[in-house]
């Protein structure tokens, strides 16, 4: 005789209306690719460092293994339920597809990690406007913000002079322009950010 607790879990894995021969079949073809995620989860080596640590355990990477959650522009990291709920909304091309964790892959613990990869939209555009805010500097840059959230109507209707001429004299585009680049519509030439270089000197 099953106990409560085997038939709970039972009931929780079948799908409403499945005859125990379609449960069984659905289990069978599913349980190799269960594996696999598990295995996968359990050879990463952050995951490793986390179970040595004492912060995460086998059994809950069994219960709930963090996988890839890939996507033509990004990938998403965490459990398979949390995270395509936490992407299902996400513009990000072609996807999902579950994936097993690569042993080297790094990410937040803790949350849902999202790497954009180098072709990603969402990623220039994000990339673009924080460049505008660096160039336009701490009294001008909230106009970014003030560009991306509306319409060009209100926008340019609302900027004063001294806003417009800070815009063309940072950036060397005219305010409508500007207001593409914050939508994400267009991509500037913007001058590179300056780096410190490091030079080894011998005597």
């Amino acid at each position: 005789m099953k106990s409560a607790n085997q038939n709970s879990r039972t009931l929780h894995l079948r799908m409403e209306g499945e005859s125990d021969v379609e449960f069984r079949h659905r289990v069978e073809r599913f349980a190799p690719i269960a594996k696999l995620l598990i295995d996968a989860c359990l050879a990463n080596r952050l995951i490793q460092q986390r179970i040595a640590s004492g912060e995460l355990t086998v059994g809950a990477c069994r219960c709930n293994p963090t996988v890839r959650v890939e996507f033509d522009q990004a990938v998403a990291f965490g459990g398979i339920g949390e995270t395509l709920a936490a992407t299902q909304h996400k513009n990000w091309g072609d996807g999902p597809w579950v994936m097993p964790l690569e042993p080297d892959d790094e990410f937040f613990a803790d949350r849902i990690t999202y790497i954009y990869r180098e072709h990603s939209l969402y990623n220039r555009r994000y990339e673009q406007r924080m460049r505008l805010k660096e160039l336009l500097g701490r009294e001008h840059k909230k106009l970014v913000g003030e560009a991306k959230y509306h319409t060009k109507r209100i926008f340019l209707a609302d900027l004063s002079d001294r806003q417009a001429r800070a815009i063309r004299r940072r950036l060397n585009v005219e305010p409508g322009l500007f207001w593409r680049a914050c939508q994400g519509k267009v991509f500037l030439p913007l001058p590179p950010r300056i780096v410190q270089l490091q030079f080894e000197f011998t005597d």
